[in-house]
Parts: C-alpha cells; structure tokens; sequence
C-alpha cells in the first residue's frame, strides 16, 4: 500500500502505526519539516507547494484551526480531493469539533461545491515608487494582506539606497523573503541602478507566490527553498541583507539569519533586521556584528549593522 501523509509534522507522526500504513511518504510545506521528519522518522518526505501526483492508496491528511490557515486548509483539502478523483482513498484527520470537520468537508466535497483559487493580488508601495501588485498564495506569511513589518522594513531600506552613489549593481540578499514584498519593492526604489535579487524562504509556498511575483513583475530573482541560509558559494558576495526573521524558538531562527547575513555580507555590507521590539533581537544580532544603529518606522524597530572591515559600499 501507498500512503500520503499531508500536513502532518514529526511529532504527529505515531511510528507504532506506521507499519500498517505501508510504503509511507510525508508531504510538508516547510523545508524544515521535511528535514525533522526524515531524521525523526527514517520517512521518505517531499516538500512542494502542491501535493506529489501517484498511484496513492490512500491519502491522509491532518489539519484543523490551530494547526492551518481555513484557506489553506481549503486548498490543501481540494488537492486531496483530486488525488480521490484519481481512485485514493481518502482519510480526514481533524484536531478540532465535529462541526468545523463537517463543515470544511461539505465546502470541498458537498453538493454543488466548486473548486476555488485562494490566490490574492494586493498592492504596496514605498515613497516615491509607484505601487506594486503582489500574489500572495495560502500558506504565505501575512496572506491577503501587507505585512506592516516587512514594508516597515522596505522603505528603510529604499530610503538607504535612493541615498547611496554609484552605478554598479548591488546584490542584494532577502531572507524569510515571503512573497517578496521586500527584495521588489528595493529593486523598484533603486531604479535605475539594478539589484541583483536573492530570495531565500523555507516555506515552499512563499517560494512559489515570490517566482509568481518576479515573473509578473519582470523583476529578475534567484529565489532559493531553504531551511539554512545560502548556499556557502554565495559567502562574501552580497552587499546587502535584509531579513524579516521570526521571533519564537528563543531566538535560535533569528541567530540563523544573522550568522546567514555575517558570512554572505561582503566586508563593510550592510544588513537590516526588523522586529517590533528591539529589546530581544538586539543581543541576538550584536553577537554577529559589533555596531547596531536603532531606526524606527511604522511602529516597528529596524536593526541596521555593517559587516566588519568596512569599506565604501559602493
């Protein structure tokens, strides 16, 4: 037998009854789930923003209100659906009240119900830069909507660049880069002098709504699905970083971003950081670099260090 598990993370996985579930693979969102479950778990994992085509058997899918999005659910329960079309079989594991399974079924599986696209298009700018129309997709960081902290972040960083000289190009590197919203919204501001864009996520959607957004866009990227920075070829190479990093696990994912942003900073690079309060990002960040300049805007903190050695930037 073949089996998909969909949505489910390590700790969910009960290796008691794996046996019964046959020849097992694991479909994840985030990169570092797929990593968790294959060192836990000894399990075959994909990590894609759709669900793997195959000749399932049966189809498992695990979620509920505290554990996604009812978006994403949503879509992710149509992509199971189609996998039943195609002769799975398919099992809903709900964490939730019978009502919310009853009802996310009947708006998938009930009389009349249609399949939907979740996708949604806002717009977002920064001063003295006509609006940009982003895709944002299920699963994406701030789906639907602006995240206040990353366009905090992106107009700090646009007001940086419009004050720079120079004509060369600037490598720019945008980690937790979501959708993008940050790493175009720089190389809109900078024009006529171009960025040479690097996205990094570990979300597998945010990769895909960002590869949506620089086609569209016309904005050149090379966007990257990763759990660990940038590839070690890229040290040494970018003049600047921004990150957008999250703020639980005590700091560990935020110590990530700034060893990422030490060793892919060339010497005198410049990296920007934003958080709501600076209290608690600010030793993260001074353990990686020794001068911190505190900016505010929009009610956030942006961190701006300079990598060591310093020189002009430009």
């Amino acid at each position: 037998m073949k089996t998909l598990l969909v949505g489910y993370k390590a700790s969910m996985i009960d290796a008691r009854a794996l046996a019964a579930l046959g020849d097992v693979t694991c479909h994840v969102l985030d990169i570092y789930d797929r990593h968790a479950i294959e060192k836990a778990h000894h399990l075959r994992a994909v990590c894609s923003a759709h669900l793997p085509a195959g000749d399932w058997d049966l189809v498992r899918f695990r979620t509920g209100p505290k554990l996604a999005s009812g978006e994403l659910s949503l879509d992710l329960l149509q992509e199971c659906k189609r996998l039943k079309d195609a002769g799975a079989r398919f099992e809903l594991d709900y964490a939730g009240r019978e009502a919310g399974r009853n009802d996310l079924l009947a708006k998938v599986f009930g009389k009349g119900a249609r399949e939907r696209s979740f996708a949604a298009a806002y717009q977002a700018s920064v001063p003295g830069v006509a609006p940009l129309s982003l895709v944002s997709v299920p699963g994406c960081f701030c789906h639907r909507r602006t995240d206040e902290g990353g366009l905090a972040l992106a107009e700090t960083v646009a007001k940086a660049l419009r004050e720079t000289e120079g004509e060369q190009p600037l490598k720019f590197l945008d980690m937790g880069c979501g959708n993008g919203i940050v790493g175009f919204l720089a190389a809109a501001a900078a024009r006529p002098r171009r960025l040479e864009l690097v996205m990094v996520d570990s979300h597998s959607r945010a990769v895909e709504a960002a590869e949506m957004n620089s086609r569209a866009l016309g904005i050149e990227a090379e966007i990257i699905l990763a759990d660990n920075g940038t590839p070690r070829r890229m040290d040494g190479t970018f003049d600047i970083f921004a990150g957008n990093p999250p703020y639980y696990s005590e700091y560990r994912i935020a110590g990530l971003f700034c060893e990422t942003a030490q060793r892919a900073l060339k010497p005198g690079g410049h990296a920007y950081f934003v958080c709501k309060n600076a209290a608690g990002l600010e030793p993260v960040v001074a353990e990686y670099f020794p001068e911190i300049e505190i900016l505010r805007r929009r009610g956030y903190a942006i961190l701006h260090a300079r990598a060591a050695a310093a020189r002009n930037m430009v």
